[in-house]
């Protein structure tokens, strides 16, 4: 059983992992022109982040559980954009590792809490 300070640790964690996938996504897609198809994207990709951040907050352990779902069209579209856009290479593999970092993050929290539940 880990202590509470563990645990909010690991929550601040998260949602900073959070805010800084949606910022590298947006800063990712801004730079390579931007357009309606990126601004589609961008809510797609983003809206559950969002939805989920309260409940996030307040430690739901099965916010943590479906939010680790909500990353893969994430991790998909970084690898698609990764092995076939040469130019946004960098700005997709930034991208991806951030949100494996999210997932490990996810997972983590809730292996913590496990006992809490």
């Amino acid at each position: 059983m880990m202590n509470s300070d563990m645990i909010a640790r690991v929550r601040i964690a998260v949602v900073s992992t959070i805010g800084i996938l949606i910022a590298g996504l947006v800063t990712w897609r801004v730079r390579t022109g931007f357009s309606i198809g990126d601004a589609v994207l961008i809510a797609a990709l983003t809206l559950p982040l969002l939805i989920a951040l309260p409940r996030v907050f307040a430690g739901h352990r099965r916010t943590y559980a479906w939010l680790s779902l909500a990353v893969t069209p994430f991790l998909i579209v970084a690898t698609t954009e990764a092995v076939a856009n040469p130019a946004g290479r960098v700005w997709a593999a930034l991208c991806l590792m951030v949100a494996f970092l999210l997932f490990v993050l996810l997972i983590a929290y809730l292996r913590v809490t496990r006992g809490e539940a």
